[in-house]
């Protein structure tokens, strides 16, 4: 039970988290689409989940092992590299740039 209440409050904070993000650029998108808008939010969104579910996980999971001598793994810096990048909001920005590279080189590909 306690870990429900736990994910509903993860959920909770990345929904405020990701809507006030939203807010800070919602300018950027007054005469958009209703669709585009909803896309904006619902990146700022996730990227506040993944963000918290790595914390949550690395808090959970991780910790205790690293507490009882374990070595820190390779997965673990990963780990966190994508909890900071999540942080300052840039792990969104992350996902579109490889998005928007990797329909670049499809495109390439498919016109020769």
């Amino acid at each position: 039970m306690n870990k429900i209440v736990i994910v509903i409050l993860i959920l909770a904070f990345s929904l405020i988290l990701g809507t006030i993000k939203y807010a800070s650029i919602s300018d950027t998108y007054k005469n958009s689409s209703c669709f585009l808008k909803f896309i904006e939010w619902w990146n700022d969104f996730v990227n506040f989940l993944i963000t918290s579910l790595i914390g949550y996980y690395f808090i959970t999971i991780r910790w205790p092992y690293l507490l009882n001598g374990s070595d820190l793994l390779v997965s673990d810096l990963i780990l966190f590299v994508f909890f900071i990048l999540g942080i300052f909001g840039h792990l969104c920005v992350l996902s579109k740039n490889i998005t928007d590279g990797a329909e670049a080189i499809l495109k390439r590909v498919l016109e020769k």
